[in-house]
């Protein structure tokens, strides 16, 4: 990749970054594009902010995200969000600590 584009890629990753801080997405949306951010600039940047990983591991395949959540019925939705709910609760400090590291690095 060439020096212009890992500058665009950090720009996009801190935004992302800023998205979950500001809440502006909600914790799963920001975290998984902010690992899609991370992918496009090399493993090497997947492994130094690991926990985006590990939280997208961690979520259940079962439990729907971002505007998927549209196509189902909303009483499946409400028997699946505590187990969302809970997993967002064990992980914001840590993902919130990361995206403010990103930012303050690469803004």
């Amino acid at each position: 990749m060439t020096p212009e584009q890992e500058e665009a890629r950090k720009k996009k990753l801190v935004s992302a970054a800023r998205n979950l801080i500001s809440g502006q997405q909600g914790i799963t949306v920001a975290s998984i594009r902010i690992l899609g951010c991370l992918h496009y600039l090399g493993i090497e940047w997947v492994n130094s902010y690991s926990v985006f990983k590990e939280y997208k591991s961690s979520l259940p395949l079962e439990i729907p995200i971002g505007t998927e959540r549209l196509n189902w019925h909303f009483d499946e939705l409400l028997k699946l969000d505590p187990i969302l709910g809970d997993l967002e609760a064990n992980y914001r400090h840590k993902l919130m600590s990361e995206a403010c590291v990103i930012v303050t690095k690469y803004r």
